[in-house]
């Protein structure tokens, strides 16, 4: 009769890796390769829209009794207007008030920034061809279609006007509220890196241990000379 040796389990308890407790495992909820080809995007689209608009004024100004100096001067004032009242609100700010340094001054300086937001609508409008819509012979021929076209333009218009601060705000949002996404991020990389490192030492372990029993295993050849256990 032959004696059969009993074998231990290598993969014991005491050799599992455990998790550290100083690491959070909370994992990022957005990737932040997203996040940043999001806020690259969104800023490249903000000033395409900027350089839009633009145009858009250039070409409006171009079509009324305007010298191109004139024109150019109201393109870039309403534009660099646009960007830093756009910040104002962005971080909570009344771009209308404060601004003036008086009641009085608030009041003359809203009138005119809303002017210049008024005159970057109606370039835009008119850059659009919007103004050939308002004749009377169109209207009086094609009421419904001519106003119809007034306003397709009007709304272009406006959105061409505030797109470029749409743009803005909603990137400012990612990358602010993106920080804490960033930080978990970071963790999780941490973690992960760890974890490997605990990994790679558990198997050179289990490794080793796994030797050691081989080592002291009986040799036989039993079975493979086609004996069996009586």
């Amino acid at each position: 009769m032959v004696k059969r040796t009993k074998l231990r389990r290598v993969n014991s308890d005491q050799y599992l890796p455990q998790a550290s407790p100083l690491v959070p495992t909370t994992p990022p909820r957005v990737s932040p390769g997203r996040v940043q080809g999001a806020i690259a995007l969104l800023t490249v689209g903000a000033f395409v829209l900027i350089a839009a608009d633009c145009w858009m004024s250039w070409e409006g100004f171009s079509q009324l009794p305007v010298d191109w100096w004139i024109a150019a001067s109201l393109t870039g004032l309403i534009a660099i207007t646009q960007i830093g009242a756009g910040v104002i609100q962005s971080i909570g700010g009344d771009p209308f008030k404060g601004i003036g340094g008086s009641a009085q001054g608030d009041g003359g300086w809203g009138i005119i920034l809303r002017g210049l937001y008024l005159i970057d609508i109606f370039s835009n409008f008119a850059g659009f061809g919007g103004v050939q819509y308002l004749s009377l012979d169109r209207l009086t021929a094609d009421p419904l279609g001519a106003i119809g076209l007034v306003l397709w333009n009007g709304v272009l218009a406006i959105l061409l006007a505030f797109g470029d601060e749409i743009l803005f705000r909603i990137r400012d949002r990612i990358a602010i509220g993106a920080a804490v996404n960033g930080q978990l991020a970071k963790l999780r990389a941490i973690q992960i890196e760890t974890h490997n490192l605990v990994l790679q030492a558990y198997r050179e372990r289990a490794m080793a241990y796994a030797r050691s029993l081989g080592e002291k295993l009986p040799i036989s050849f039993d079975r493979l000379e086609g004996k069996e256990d009586v």
